[in-house]
């Protein structure tokens, strides 16, 4: 009475109090159990002892004390799932009967794989004799009643049965809510699952019935806790007995492989032979071992029992999953008798089966996967029978592969093999799980993802890698338009974020919502503490994203890496094999064969010596052995490293470190193939002593042209294409370029330098106001070009962006061929050598006058005057031919002097023009950028000689008429400056270098009027 009016007064106070609600109930369920009967296995609670075995008296053994003592102290401060780890034959079963006493269970639910091990568990249960022999259980007086389920659950009233008993042993199939007919049981039935073989617990059929029970504590018991598909086993680890420890302690037997060869007839009958012979050779020896047949098929198994009984004088029965738990009973007790020598198997006793006999393998049907040969190892491996000696595992040699192991294989040593595999694959996933623990869910925003896993992520190994300053990992995600943000987990210890989005889409073919589909994209961002490099992997490989991710987390100065720290990805890289090479053009703005791509099976023999000459490392992506075993590796100039796999979160973590140690290490990353002809940029740390003859935009800058414009309000300065500014060296001092930007009256001056944090620094207040629009947030146009560095070309022809060097590679001085040297009398014109343009001194004429007039008596179909900032040339012509349209681009520099003479410096201003005009021999991008140029020079109002400019239809009549033709390029230097009695190798050189890079670009030979 008293008890109930408790209960009352609780009622009502919870009434009141509502916010308090769990708590009070849970203190009245409390109080309700006061009156309620004790539960077997409480009222059983003092009968347990832990005896500890010795060579003198039978106990618990080291790792079941271990585990049992795991297990009741982890269910003192927590009802997460617990995992114990043991091998086969090390006596799981005893830990999870005497679990149930040491937690005082109400009512326990056992789950098993097959209806052999249920029927077994069940026994074992019911009788308990296993504890009561060894003394971990006393003064038991009645035993538990225990119910193997052996239908399916169908009613409500037939959970309800269940209540009658103290143990329930079932396998999924009959009792999981997962099948569509079985109902969905009281969740408060059992307060104790004990899954056994838990490796299958992340299944659909087990994961539900699990997760039916929510406040029931859970311990899953398996020898290999990890699966093929990686599915996540749930739970903590707390114990953990090595399969190297269970040997020491000889709960887990000497194990050989017997490799059979010599093969004359089959090979299934040398098999059967093999297993005969060792069969008699360890009878003769005094043990008592019996034989498994191992094979995956019920036909095979029908055939093999023919072979046997053919071939050997071995006594055999076939026992198979169909045959029923008396049948299978029976046929062990003719074995245990010695009635029958061995069995023949399909895809049966590999799990859970305890008969120590099995000794001997004949395995017709290897296993593929670590953790069921494990298993099936685990059978042979016990120890806890007398007359026991050495399992044996008797198969033909083969090339099967088990976690990169090549187990089947003459030679290879099962005792060290096994164990390493087993014990390294454990700790993988102790490390895993632990590694998880360390994420925090901070934001969930779909009731889909409320409850996801990180241990269900398998992200494709893919990373975009920067170098940065700092990464703030509690940033605020903004996605593109678009991109719904869902869930966002993060670890500080790691510093890493993990996102997962969604957008909502439509089929092309209709607006209606009732099609939409959801996508979902993931998100990775790690950062790498001690090399400061920035790893992101994304689902949606934009660029965009990888910039926005990047600029969010670590800000602008983020910086993608050189092509010379990715290329180390392939240090120490052993017998390499590349399926696909990709070689960039070593000149940036190139439009004929920019990129070569070679592909096939060692896609690198491909490779010629001379190719290194036009061609610079782009990708490549191949395979090879490194400290890792085999590996698969790819790499971009892009800043991109990937390798063929998919891996889990702490998986992605380890190969990202990897590749960290790789790009940071020293020295250049030689893979000893053709791939080495190929050069790949050098990191240099102050600019090349050499004249730079070229300052050029990024590739980047050419395939998607900025537009920018000045904050200064007082000045006009609005939405101009960046690529309309002209860019000038003007002169270099202790390591820093000056570079001019000039945009017809506008003019500012940017500093390059490799000596500091950013490549470009200006105190110009014009080129500080400058910003580049962009759709989300501008970018000031410091901080772009420090992103996307300006190309400086050297007078060989050599380039630097940003740190990285690219070289040209000539193995000898080459000399220009006089030939395409051609003498203008300059005097005889009238021109002043030193005027390039506008009025020239003494009467005389400028070097473009002379130009205008000599081209205009040239029968030319087209002819254009474009000097200015930001021109494609001075002048453009075009001329038809029976089968080609020739294009020719003159460049004009006047001398360095009044007579012309050996200056390498009026040859280098020249020879930087053709590098800027190769962008525009690209038809397309040649007329759209003459149409801008028109625009322009018409509401300039630039010509006031009246220099000979044609119409923009004119040029497309050209191009029209041509379609059928071939066009070809030519590219005129006019430098009076240069003599052609007096060339010196020096200036010859450059002009040669000149041509070659003409040459690899398909044009016509280079031309050069020049001096006599």
């Amino acid at each position: 009475m008293i008890q109930y009016k408790v209960l009352v007064l609780l009622k009502g106070f919870v009434e009141i109090y509502g916010n308090m609600k769990y708590t009070l109930i849970r203190k009245a369920q409390i109080i309700k159990k006061v009156g309620d009967k004790m539960s077997y296995f409480s009222n059983y609670y003092d009968a347990v002892r832990y005896p500890r075995e010795t060579e003198e008296k039978k106990g618990l053994r080291k790792s079941q004390l271990g585990a049992i003592h795991a297990i009741a102290s982890h269910f003192t401060n927590s009802n997460f799932p617990a995992i114990i780890t043991m091998p086969t034959g090390s006596g799981k079963t005893a830990i999870l009967i005497l679990s149930a006493f040491v937690l005082m269970a109400k009512r326990v639910l056992v789950l098993t794989p097959s209806r052999l091990v249920r029927s077994q568990i069940k026994e074992e249960f019911e009788e308990l004799q296993t504890l009561l022999n060894i003394g971990a259980l006393t003064n038991i007086t009645d035993k538990p009643k225990v119910y193997e389920l052996k239908n399916k659950i169908l009613t409500e009233e037939a959970w309800k049965g269940l209540e009658n008993f103290d143990v329930v042993v079932a396998v999924p199939m009959s009792i999981s809510p997962a099948i569509d007919d079985i109902p969905t049981p009281p969740n408060d039935i059992f307060d104790l699952i004990l899954i056994d073989e838990a490796h299958h617990s992340p299944a659909a059929t087990w994961n539900e019935i699990i997760e039916a029970f929510p406040r029931a504590k859970k311990i899953l018991f398996t020898a290999t806790p990890f699966r093929r598909d990686k599915k996540e086993i749930k739970g903590k680890f707390i114990y953990n007995y090595a399969i190297s420890d269970a040997y020491k302690d000889g709960v887990f037997g000497k194990i050989k492989y017997i490799p059979v060869e010599n093969i004359e007839v089959s090979e299934d009958i040398a098999i059967a032979k093999k297993a005969e012979q060792v069969f008699i050779e360890d009878k003769n020896a005094g043990f008592k071992h019996c034989l498994m047949v191992r094979t995956d098929r019920n036909k095979r198994a029908k055939e093999l029992e023919q072979i046997y009984a053919e071939n050997t004088s071995l006594r055999l029965k076939i026992i198979n999953s169909n045959h029923s738990y008396r049948h299978v009973k029976s046929v062990i007790e003719k074995l245990n008798n010695g009635e029958l020598d061995g069995i023949i198997c399909v895809n049966m006793l590999g799990e859970g089966f305890d008969f120590p006999k099995l000794k001997i393998a004949a395995i017709h049907s290897p296993h593929k996967s670590l953790e069921v040969t494990l298993q099936f190892i685990g059978r042979f491996a016990r120890t806890n029978a007398p007359n026991l000696g050495t399992a044996k595992f008797i198969a033909t040699p083969s090339e099967i592969e088990i976690e990169r192991e090549k187990i089947y294989e003459e030679g290879a040593v099962w005792q060290e093999i096994i164990m390493n595999l087993s014990e390294s694959r454990i700790d993988e996933e102790v490390e895993n799980k632990q590694t998880l623990s360390t994420f925090n869910c901070v934001l969930n925003r779909d009731d889909e993802t409320n409850d996801l896993s990180l241990a269900s992520l398998v992200p494709f190994a893919h990373v975009r890698i920067y170098s940065v300053d700092t990464f703030n990992i509690d940033t605020d995600v903004i996605l593109p338009n678009g991109l719904l943000l869902v869930n966002k987990h993060i670890s500080r210890e790691y510093s890493m974020v993990v996102i997962t989005a969604k957008e909502i889409l439509n089929p092309k073919w209709t607006r209606l919502n009732m099609f939409q589909k959801i996508q979902y994209e993931l998100f990775i961002l790690y950062f790498h503490e001690h090399s400061k490099l920035l790893f992101i992997s994304s689902t949606r490989k934009t660029e965009d994203i990888y910039e926005s991710l990047a600029e969010q987390f670590s800000g602008i100065n983020k910086r993608k890496l050189s092509l010379s720290k990715i290329n180390r990805v392939l240090t120490n890289l052993k017998n390499p094999e590349f399926f696909n090479i990709g070689m960039r053009n070593s000149i940036q703005t190139s439009n004929t064969e920019s990129y070569r791509i070679i592909t096939g099976p060692h896609a690198q023999k491909a490779i010629r010596k001379t190719d290194g000459r036009l061609f610079h490392r782009g990708h490549c992506f191949g395979k090879g052995i490194d400290d890792n075993g085999e590996v698969t590796i790819g790499y971009s100039s892009g800043s991109k490293v990937w390798s063929n796999s998919y891996l889990t979160i702490p998986q992605f973590i380890k190969w990202c470190n990897n590749i960290a140690t790789k790009v940071t290490s020293k020295g250049p990353a030689l893979t000893n193939s053709p791939l080495d002809y190929i050069p790949v940029s050098e990191e240099v740390n102050a600019i090349p002593d050499k004249y730079i003859i070229s300052v050029d935009w990024n590739s980047e800058t050419y395939e998607n042209p900025p537009i920018i414009s000045s904050k200064n309000s007082d000045i006009d300065f609005e939405n101009i294409q960046l690529l309309d500014v002209e860019l000038q060296a003007k002169g270099r001092n202790e390591g820093v370029v000056e570079i001019v930007f000039r945009y017809y009256d506008f003019e500012f001056s940017i500093h390059f330098s490799l000596e500091n944090d950013s490549f470009f620094r200006s105190e110009d207040g014009l080129a500080r106001s400058i910003f580049i629009n962009r759709q989300y947030s501008d970018i000031s146009l410091l901080d772009y070009l420090n992103a996307n560095p300006l190309v400086l070309y050297f007078s060989d022809f050599s380039s630097l962006i940003g740190h990285e060097y690219y070289r040209k590679n000539y193995d000898d001085l080459i000399l220009i061929d006089e030939d395409v040297l051609e003498p203008i009398d300059w005097e005889e014109n009238g021109v002043d050598i030193e005027c390039e343009f506008g009025v020239a001194s003494d009467g005389k004429i400028s070097i473009q006058d002379f130009l205008n007039k000599y081209l205009s008596d040239k029968e030319f179909d087209f002819l254009y005057y474009d000097h200015g900032t930001g021109e494609i040339a001075d002048f453009i012509t075009a001329k038809e031919y029976d089968n080609r349209v020739v294009i020719q681009f003159y460049h004009c520099k006047g001398s360095g002097g009044k007579t012309a003479g050996d200056r390498v410096e009026d040859v280098y201003e020249v020879c930087g023009q053709v590098i800027k005009s190769s962008m525009w021999t690209d038809l397309n991008k040649l007329k759209r950028k003459l149409r801008n140029r028109m625009i322009t020079h018409e509401k300039a109002n630039d010509n006031p000689q009246n220099y000979i400019r044609d119409s923009y239809d004119r040029f497309l009549g050209i191009m029209a008429s041509g379609e059928t033709k071939v066009f070809e390029f030519e590219i005129i230097l006019v430098q009076p400056g240069i003599t052609k009695s007096g060339l010196s190798e020096k200036i010859s050189s450059v002009i040669a270098a000149t041509d070659d890079f003409c040459f690899n670009q398909g044009y016509l030979p280079i031309r050069v009027l020049c001096s006599e």
